[in-house]
């Protein structure tokens, strides 16, 4: 991880690790801060956004055996969805410990792209035998569809 990222990951724990919301209605402003810092921390990474490319262009794989066969471990394809997968389980741990709003993130990037992530991520579980990997982006992935149910499309 490039040394900017480090800094701003530590900043944005060091600057918000004790916020609570305990089911808040409506986003604060520090809310927004730190959903802006999280976004800026992948729009300024290069890579991150060359991943995100790879993710919606090129990873059609839709079940592990697939996946691992084209994307063996420590490939280019490989780094590219531990990059997205790690950034959503950065997300999901901040929301899901109540120092991020859900709804603000939700707002911003829906499901998360849970469904194309998801076998993989299991498959990844199994193999290496831990069954808590990337648990939080499955978490926060798991309340879209009752947030989408309550918080109907605006146009």
């Amino acid at each position: 991880m490039a040394e900017p990222i480090q800094n701003s990951i530590i900043n944005l724990r060091c600057h918000h690790h004790t916020k609570k919301v305990k089911n808040m209605p409506k986003p604060t402003n520090e809310d927004a801060v730190l959903i802006v810092q999280i976004f800026g921390i992948g729009a300024a990474d290069a890579e991150y956004q060359k991943a995100v490319m790879w993710f919606f262009a090129e990873m059609n794989e839709k079940n592990y055996d697939d996946y691992k066969k084209k994307y063996p471990m420590g490939s280019e394809g490989s780094q590219n969805f531990m990059k997205i997968s790690s950034y959503m389980e950065l997300v999901g741990t901040l929301v899901n410990r109540e120092v991020l709003s859900e709804d603000l993130v939700f707002e911003m990037w829906g499901d998360m792209e849970w469904e194309k992530a998801k076998p993989i991520i299991y498959g990844m579980r199994k193999d290496l035998a831990m069954p808590r990997f990337l648990e939080n982006y499955e978490i926060l992935a798991r309340k879209f569809p009752e947030w989408a149910e309550k918080n109907p499309i605006k146009i």
